[in-house]
């Protein structure tokens, strides 16, 4: 039994309209605040179809927009923005597409190799320096870089 909606689908089309032009969102997000609203499987497939039909809604657009955004703002990397975008339930073509766009438009090498030499500095009171680069590639590995982007990278002592 499902609890009464407190919303006709007028009011959650306007709601989730308002909900998508304040950020990207995915049909994931839009789908839980959905639920929030008290939607049923049916209302929600007419207004999540609304909202791609007046494209407020895009999968591949918000894809682009939140790899190019983890990379820029918060430094990850491509494995983390991957397995981000997975949570999210986007289609791996559309992930695999965000991807190869945020290599394009961004400088991911340049900014991995400023990551890594700012903690490499950070790291300076680690004396042996088999153990600062081990520090160094685990933290980088936790940002979500492959050990092959960083593995040769050279640092300024």
């Amino acid at each position: 039994m499902e609890a009464p909606s407190a919303y006709d689908i007028t009011q959650m089309l306007q709601k989730s309209e308002a909900f998508c032009a304040y950020q990207e969102r995915c049909s994931l997000e839009v789908v839980e605040k959905l639920n929030r609203l008290g939607a049923n499987a049916e209302q929600t497939e007419h207004i999540l179809a609304k909202l791609r039909a007046n494209n407020f809604l895009n999968d591949a657009r918000f894809a682009a927009a939140y790899a190019t955004g983890k990379l820029r703002i918060k430094h990850w990397g491509v494995n983390k923005i991957k397995q981000g975008l997975q949570l999210k339930r986007i289609a791996p073509e559309l992930i695999k597409e965000a991807l190869i766009q945020m290599y394009d438009q961004e400088n991911y090498f340049g900014i991995l190799q400023e990551l890594a030499q700012r903690k490499y500095k950070d790291l300076s009171k680690e004396k042996d320096p088999w153990i600062r680069k081990q520090k160094l590639y685990r933290f980088l590995a936790s940002r979500g870089f492959n050990y092959d982007e960083f593995s040769d990278l050279k640092f300024e002592y």
